[in-house]
C-alpha cells in the first residue's frame, strides 16, 4: 500500500494545486482499474490494498467520484467472483450482501445518467451511419464500460437477479464498443483501463463472437508493449475453458 500511496503523492510535488488534483485523480483512477484486473487474474490470495485510506488521505476526497465509488462496488465483486471460482463449495456470501452492492449500483448508475440529463447532455448515444456507439468523451465510455463490467459480475455471482431494472444496454457488447470507441487495438492506455472489461467479455459472454472478440485484443498486444497484461489475460482464459471442459465432461 505504501508504494500505491507514495505514486499519488509524488505527483502532488511543484505543480499548482488544480493540475496536482486533476493529475492524483486520474493516477487513482488509473491504478483502481489495474487493481481489479490484478485481482481478477491472481492465482493465489493477495494482501489487500485499503484504498480508502488513499482516496481520503492522499487525495483528501470529501466525496469520491462516481468513478471510484463504482470501482469499490467492482473490486468487492472481483473478490466475491474469485472466491466463488477458486473454492465455489466453500464461499458463502450472504444473500443481502448481493442485494445491496445490485442496489448501490444501480442507484449509482441512476445518479450518473441524472447528472448528464441535468447537464443536458447524453452518455452515449447510436451513430445511425455507422451502427456503433458514441459518448460523451473517453472518460464516459470507460465508466459506462466499468459499469457494464458490473452487470457482468453480478450476473455470474449472484443466484438470483440483483437489479430489478436497468437502462444499461447489453453490457458484453457496451464494453467491445466501448474499446472500439477508445481506439483499444492501437492505444496502450486504453488497453490497459479496458483490460478487466474485455477479460469478462472474453470469459462470460453468452456470444462466441463477442469471446473471440475480445480474446482478440490480448492477443494483439501479446506482441507488444503490453506482452505482460496480456499474458495474464490469455492464461486465465486458457485456464477458464479448461475448467469448462472438465465441468462438461466427454461428449458422446
Amino acid at each position: 500500500m505504501y508504494c500505491v500511496r507514495s505514486s499519488v503523492s509524488v505527483l502532488a510535488q511543484d505543480v499548482c494545486e488544480t493540475c496536482s488534483n486533476l493529475i492524483s485523480t486520474s493516477l487513482a483512477d488509473h491504478l483502481r482499474t489495474q487493481m481489479a484486473f490484478i485481482s481478477l487474474t491472481s492465482k493465489a490470495k493477495e494482501t489487500p490494498v485499503h484504498v480508502q485510506g488513499i482516496l481520503y488521505g492522499s487525495l483528501e476526497y470529501i466525496r469520491l467520484p462516481i468513478f471510484q465509488r463504482l470501482m469499490s462496488h467492482v473490486s468487492e465483486l472481483v473478490e466475491m467472483y474469485v472466491g466463488s471460482m477458486n473454492n465455489a463449495s466453500q464461499h458463502q456470501t450472504e444473500p443481502q450482501t448481493y442485494t445491496n452492492i445490485g442496489t448501490n449500483i444501480e442507484t449509482l448508475w441512476l445518479e450518473y445518467a441524472d447528472e448528464a440529463a441535468n447537464a443536458d447532455t447524453r452518455l452515449f448515444w447510436e451513430d445511425v451511419l455507422t451502427g456503433t456507439m458514441r459518448f460523451r468523451d473517453d472518460f464516459t465510455a470507460l465508466t459506462v464500460a466499468y459499469f457494464s463490467a458490473a452487470l457482468i459480475l453480478l450476473s455470474i455471482t449472484v443466484p438470483y437477479p440483483a437489479l430489478s431494472s436497468s437502462t444499461l444496454p447489453d453490457p458484453h457488447s457496451t464494453i467491445l464498443q466501448v474499446s472500439q470507441y477508445l481506439q483499444t487495438y492501437t492505444v496502450g492506455c486504453a488497453y490497459m483501463r479496458m483490460a478487466t472489461p474485455l477479460l469478462l467479455v472474453a470469459l462470460h459472454s453468452p456470444e462466441a463472437s463477442q469471446r473471440k472478440q475480445a480474446t482478440t485484443y490480448f492477443e494483439r498486444w501479446m506482441q507488444k508493449s503490453m506482452s505482460g497484461i496480456s499474458a495474464l489475460a490469455l492464461d486465465k482464459i486458457r485456464l477458464h475453458q479448461v475448467r469448462d471442459d472438465q465441468l462438461s465432461g466427454p461428449a458422446f
